[in-house]
């Protein structure tokens, strides 16, 4: 019983364990925004890029300034590090059709910036 445990826990290990991190997304890269002293960061979290978060943060001190989240249908959004989220609107800027989604992202931040 215990060797077949220990090789049923060395399978999952090697072949299934990769393929679950591979699905978390992708990793985070830097999107236009032209405030000296702040970087909006995004990164996927799947849902063929449907499911995604947009984030300000202070370029130095790495502090959250503002949050977009998509769950694959809604906008959510934070204002500050300890902000509360709230939902922002029923569909999510997506890329495609003429749209350009970094820039779209980057008119929503500005937007619930000036609330």
């Amino acid at each position: 019983m215990l060797r077949t445990s220990f090789f049923a826990t060395l399978l999952f290990t090697a072949v299934l364990a990769p393929n679950v991190h591979a699905a978390g997304g992708t990793g985070s890269y830097a999107l236009p925004w032209s405030t000296h002293g702040e970087v909006l960061e995004y990164r996927s979290c799947g849902c063929g890029d449907s499911c995604w978060v947009a984030e300000l943060r202070d370029a130095r001190t790495k502090a959250l300034k503002a949050r977009l989240r998509c769950d694959c249908e809604r906008l959510h959004a934070t204002v500050g590090q300890r902000g509360k989220e709230r939902a922002q609107a029923a569909s999510c800027p997506v890329g495609g059709d003429g749209i350009d989604k970094p820039q779209a992202i980057g008119e929503a931040m500005q937007r619930l910036l000036r609330r």
